[in-house]
Parts: C-alpha cells; sequence; structure tokens
C-alpha cells in the first residue's frame, strides 16, 4: 500500500512538472535559452507547449475518393496539358474505380471512416450504390 501511495504522488507532481510553461530569452552571449522560469531584468517569450500525440499515434486520415469527372473538364480545356499526360492521368484514374469496384463486390463487409475519425460499416444498399455508380463512371468515362 505504501509503495502504491508513493508511486501515485510521484505521478501526480511529474504530470503537473510537465505541464508548466516554457520560456525563451537571449542571454549576453547571444544564446537562445530556454526554462520553466521567466529571467529577470530580461525580454522573454512563452512558449507554447503542445501535449504529446496520442498512444500508437495520430489517426490516418481516410483515403481519397477518385476525382470526379468535372475535374477532369477543366483540365481537358486547358491547351498546356498535353494529350499524353491527359490520357496517362485518365488510364490511372480508370484503373483505381476498376480496382475500388472490384473490392466491393468481392467484400459485403465494408467500413468507412467518417469525419469524426470512426469506423463504421457500410450497408448492403449503399454498397450497392457504390457499386453501381463505379459501373457507371466505368462505362461513362472508361469506355467500359
Amino acid at each position: 500500500m505504501h509503495k502504491t501511495l508513493l508511486a501515485l504522488t510521484f505521478c501526480l507532481l511529474s504530470s503537473v512538472a510537465a505541464a508548466e510553461q516554457m520560456y525563451r530569452w537571449i542571454d549576453d552571449q547571444g544564446v537562445p535559452q530556454f526554462g520553466q522560469q521567466p529571467p529577470e531584468g530580461k525580454a522573454y517569450q512563452r512558449i507554447n507547449v503542445n501535449s504529446p500525440p496520442p498512444p500508437g499515434g495520430s489517426l490516418r486520415a481516410p483515403e481519397p475518393l477518385p476525382e470526379s469527372a468535372t475535374a477532369d473538364a477543366p483540365a481537358e480545356e486547358d491547351p498546356s496539358i498535353s494529350d499524353e499526360a491527359l490520357a496517362a492521368k485518365r488510364a490511372e484514374q480508370c484503373a483505381r474505380i476498376r480496382s475500388n469496384l472490384q473490392t466491393m463486390e468481392r467484400n459485403p463487409r465494408l467500413s468507412k471512416t467518417t469525419e469524426e475519425g470512426e469506423t463504421v460499416r457500410i450497408g448492403e444498399d449503399e454498397r450497392q450504390r457504390m457499386m453501381e455508380q463505379a459501373r457507371a463512371d466505368l462505362a461513362e468515362f472508361c469506355n467500359n
């Protein structure tokens, strides 16, 4: 019991020390100095100490969806983009759509990440809608 109380006290004191404000100032030799106490009689700057990232690192952002055809329309009219570059970009997007469609067809239990970072399962109706949209995009933009 005594060891547990001592460990708890140590943890509380160390968390208070970590939460203190940091200061930055320039000493007489022109060297930047940092400390938890501001210097007396010298100009100093408060440093914003950020909290550490969550255990395990930060959450991954969801992979962006394929660009829609409306995003391609202005690029096709731009004469500075060569036909070869435009064809390569379109082929890459078509390959991505085909891959996504294949994933949706083979995996009935799909999930997505919401804006809040939560992972939610995609229902069958939404999965079917997404597959129909991918097929329509392939037929319209990829000549399939």
